[in-house]
């Protein structure tokens, strides 16, 4: 296995996820009004169903900031509006602190929901069967290991977690303040390095163990992507259904 291919399969898989999440939190929302016409309905209905995953994006941060040492202020769950485009579903004052404590603590909820979209893929629904099924039988084989997922015990249950969760651990634009100056230090001490000693030397076990995490990441995401699809599919046709109803 090639790292630079399994790490571009799995950014490829994260950003396809990305922009489905957009797409799903916007027409939530959406739908809720076209039946309600009530824009205060249409933010509590959101809120509510992503709840869990509002929950572990905003506590992924006060643990990340106690673990770098930074304090911790006001927080706070709950829809509030706060321009007349947008709403906060919750929020966590933290001191400030250097460039990159302040880039890990945005980082927090990405970390923290990937976590548990691994667990729950690999230990609830066997993703890891899929992998596996990839290596010694290619595609046909593979295409064969998706129906036993269905029969995972409280199926509906996890598919929900995975599904609130994905869609409530992108960083939101405060989050990703920080990250224009740490990513200049980190190029800026990359560019050092390479100055000083070149590319280094990565041994073949080291390789071959980096290319397996980023395709049992590439694996869980995908598995998450597929959840979302269904319900994102789900969305459009109830969307669909009351336009039509509704002429």
């Amino acid at each position: 296995m090639s790292p630079l291919r399994e790490l571009l399969l799995f950014v490829l898989t994260l950003a396809g996820l990305a922009v489905l999440s957009r797409w799903i939190s916007r027409q939530v929302q959406v739908l809720v009004l076209r039946l309600t016409g009530d824009e205060r309905v249409a933010h509590m209905a959101y809120y509510l169903l992503f709840l869990p995953g509002i929950v572990l994006h905003e506590l992924s941060h006060v643990v990340m900031a106690r673990l770098l040492g930074l304090q911790v202020g006001d927080f706070s769950l709950g829809p509030r509006r706060t321009t007349r485009t947008s709403i906060e579903l919750g929020s966590v004052t933290i001191s400030r602190g250097d460039a990159f404590r302040e880039s890990l603590v945005g980082l927090a909820p990405f970390l923290a929901g990937t976590a548990v979209l691994v667990l729950i893929c690999y230990w609830i629904f066997d993703v890891g069967a899929l992998g596996q099924a990839l290596q010694t039988g290619g595609w046909d084989a593979a295409l064969g290991v998706p129906g036993t997922f269905w029969r995972a015990p409280d199926f509906a249950i996890w598919a929900y977690l995975i599904f609130v969760v994905s869609n409530a651990m992108m960083p939101s634009p405060s989050d990703r303040r920080p990250w224009l100056m740490a990513g200049i230090y980190l190029a800026i001490a990359v560019g050092v390095l390479y100055l000083l000693v070149g590319i280094p030397y990565v041994p073949p076990a080291v390789s071959y163990q980096a290319a397996g995490m980023f395709q049992a990441l590439t694996l869980a995401f995908l598995f998450t992507l597929i959840v979302d699809v269904f319900v994102a599919a789900a969305i459009f046709a109830a969307d669909q259904a009351i336009i039509v109803l509704q002429r």
